[in-house]
């Protein structure tokens, strides 16, 4: 395992990329340092325009916005709305009654409740639970078909409502380093559908465990012929906004009314209070990608600041050994009763999954680390 030289980026992330010993995102973040934040605001606009004379169907709305009720998905709708001065249709892929958290339902709630018209699209309970066991089992990834389910979600409505310009917020290959989703440039969303969690093991599992098309076609990404006949362009938003950041999205998303959940760092991991409100199962997630990859949520949220300056790398080192991999027995059990297993069973299917290059592993119990954060080991 190896770290990039200005954050703690590893080599293990699914799709990283190291120039010189730098991660993508670290390089993308000193190539814009001294970027006009108008001028980019300029060219997205100019991008939006092109993309809407395209739209076939002239109706109420001029774009979807892809949202979970957290922070940065208000943040989002407030600025097409108000930035951007857009007509936009918030659009979420809602979790089933049982996954779904109080927090999660009161912040969605909060966002129709800001004017914002908002189609909400819900899965088949029993199937996403079935689904979220058979993930576990065969990704070691709790969360697989719910990501499915939410990044699918929103281009099928935008194919089916004819509403051709999508927006998401940030950009998962320059700010956090998945190379496969990168575009023609920092804006360019259309190759989401590489995104690991969307083509990691394919989609043939899925449609075996559904029986019936029908409930399997909420979780089924659109091909790129579908999004051709409907001229659908998906932008990322984050590259336009010179205060785009976690901290800065908290604080902005409270001041709007957002629920948050104080002082449940060592119960999440989550050093915001503000991330994976909608649900609690994307904690273990989070735990999981530590146990395989070597890093974890508090990495990448410390990642951000020491980009930003906010943060220096043996600062860092100390935050991400105390939170990395946190996730509570109480969030664990919570799942295990959801999908129908044993503590003993959740552990034994969780250490299948876990790198032991860098982990001892224990039967039916979690794995300690054998690593230090920072430090690069040869394989």
């Amino acid at each position: 395992m190896k770290y990039c030289k200005k954050c703690l980026t590893t080599d293990l992330r699914p799709n990283a990329s190291f120039k010189a010993g730098v991660c993508i995102a670290c390089s993308y973040t000193n190539s814009v340092q001294d970027d006009n934040s108008s001028l980019k605001l300029n060219i997205l606009q100019r991008k939006i325009q092109q993309s809407r004379k395209k739209q076939r169907n002239k109706g109420a709305y001029d774009c979807i916005v892809g949202v979970s009720g957290g922070k940065d998905s208000t943040r989002q709708a407030h600025w097409v709305r108000d930035r951007l001065g857009l007509r936009p249709l918030i659009v979420c892929c809602a979790y089933p009654p049982k996954q779904m958290s109080e927090i999660g339902a009161k912040n969605l709630t909060n966002l129709m409740e800001m004017g914002f018209d908002v189609v909400v699209a819900t899965p088949a309970p029993q199937t996403a639970a079935h689904l979220a066991l058979e993930s576990f089992k065969q990704f070691g990834n709790v969360c697989k078909s719910t990501e499915m389910s939410l990044f699918s979600t929103v281009p099928r409505l935008a194919i089916e409502l004819g509403v051709n310009t999508i927006f998401w917020g940030e950009n998962p290959a320059l700010q956090v380093g998945d190379a496969a989703v990168e575009g023609f440039d920092e804006f360019d969303g259309n190759n989401l559908r590489r995104l690991n969690t969307l083509t990691a093991g394919g989609t043939d599992w899925l449609k075996e465990e559904v029986k019936s098309a029908y409930l399997a076609e909420h979780y089924l990404y659109p091909n790129e012929i579908e999004f051709e006949k409907k001229k659908i362009n998906i932008f990322y938003l984050g590259p336009a906004w010179d205060d785009w950041s976690n901290d800065d999205n908290s604080v902005y998303a409270s001041l709007q009314g957002l629920t948050l959940r104080p002082g449940e760092e060592l119960e999440t991991g989550d050093l915001s209070n503000a991330s994976m409100l909608d649900e609690e199962f994307t904690n273990i997630n989070m735990m999981l990608k530590y146990y395989k990859f070597g890093f974890g949520r508090a990495t990448d949220s410390v990642n951000e600041q020491i980009r930003a300056g906010k943060l220096s790398r043996a600062e860092a080192i100390k935050i991400v050994e105390t939170y990395d991999g946190v996730c509570s027995d109480r969030i664990i059990n919570s799942y295990a009763n959801y999908v129908g297993i044993t503590i003993n069973e959740f552990w034994n299917i969780a250490n299948h999954w876990v790198n032991s290059e860098i982990f001892d592993i224990h039967d039916g119990k979690r794995p300690t680390k054998k690593f230090k954060v920072g430090i690069n080991y040869e394989s």
